[in-house]
């Protein structure tokens, strides 16, 4: 009953997160070039967009302020569950090194598709803010009650 609960929970997550991470958002495929998306939706700077949105948030700006809260909560958030769900599902995700390059490599390969499709920004403070969530998601895992309720063998594959 757990297992089917954890892999339905997981499925909605998935599916969630797909929903808000490519579909919520318009593509900018065919308005601008993919020099012109670049210029204008990458940052490699670490803390600049985060800075930014912080400085937004301190002067109570009426147009981005609202806009900034989400953009570095949302980001947050989003991989908060791949913390929980991982190491829940996979036994191997149980080593924090281990689940820490997979929750990277999920989350730069995000970063990659948005960039491909253009949809969203290629930013590294998203992918900051992301990982961020998905250790923190990792570490209330590691907490016994959260244990008991999610750890057990859920394993997709056998012996896993």
């Amino acid at each position: 009953m757990k297992k089917t609960i954890i892999l339905t929970l997981f499925a909605v997550y998935i599916i969630s997160a797909a929903y808000m991470l490519f579909f919520m958002r318009s593509s900018l495929w065919g308005v601008l070039t993919y020099s012109e998306y670049f210029q204008e939706y990458t940052n490699f700077v670490p803390f600049r967009t985060v800075d930014e949105f912080i400085g937004y948030l301190r002067t109570n700006d009426d147009i981005y302020g609202d806009i900034s809260a989400e953009n570095i909560f949302g980001n947050f958030l989003a991989f908060l569950p791949t913390g929980l769900f991982f190491p829940a599902i996979w036994k191997k995700q149980r080593r924090f090194v281990r689940f820490l390059l997979t929750a990277s490599a999920v989350i730069i390969g995000v970063e990659m598709i948005q960039f491909i499709t253009m949809c969203g920004a290629c930013d590294i403070d998203d992918f900051i803010l992301n990982i961020a969530g998905a250790v923190t998601g990792f570490v209330f895992s590691r907490i016994n009650i959260l244990k008991r309720l999610t750890f057990f063998d859920v394993s997709l594959i056998k012996g896993e």
